[in-house]
């Protein structure tokens, strides 16, 4: 794994054919998904993207500042990026780029943030796929794949049997 800076953020998503941030760039959401409230059931959740990205050799996750009141939160993300030899303060360093190699990193890295007391705001973006998903007090995603989203839809929303 290697941290990135908002510009090499920008770098290697404009190499991949992808746009930062697109809520916020108003790109219309392929798929928008409610967040599991258990921690149990968001940490399953980081297991399952994990798996339904590991066909992806890149991916890159931008924590995005939010205020985070949970000191616990913070010292266990710092510990992780310090266990990485990154000593950079995550405001400077927001991405976290994930090789084919890396993918232990990656699925660590997403247990801690979904599996965080207070919710960490964060982008994945995955390539070659080219998706991108948000997870905040949603899931919203972007993908040219119909497929990945509508396993995410199945994951996340259980069908209403009658």
């Amino acid at each position: 794994m290697r941290c990135l800076t908002n510009s090499e953020i920008h770098k290697w998503l404009a190499g991949q054919g992808m746009h930062p941030q697109p809520l916020e760039g108003g790109f219309p959401v392929a798929g928008d998904f409610p967040i599991p409230s258990e921690r149990r059931s968001r940490q399953m959740l980081a297991d399952y993207l994990a798996d339904l990205l590991g066909k992806d050799s890149n991916k890159l996750l931008e924590i995005l500042p939010c205020p985070q009141d949970v000191a616990e939160d913070w010292e266990i993300l710092r510990d992780f990026r310090a266990g990485l030899n990154e000593t950079r303060p995550l405001v400077a360093t927001p991405g976290h780029l994930f090789k084919s190699g890396d993918r232990e990193d990656f699925h660590s890295l997403l247990t801690q943030l979904l599996g965080a007391e207070q919710g960490w705001s964060f982008y994945i973006y995955s390539a070659p796929s080219r998706t991108t998903i948000l997870i905040n007090d949603r899931v919203e995603v972007w993908s040219p794949k119909k497929g990945i989203r509508n396993e995410l839809g199945r994951y996340l929303v259980p069908s209403q049997a009658a």
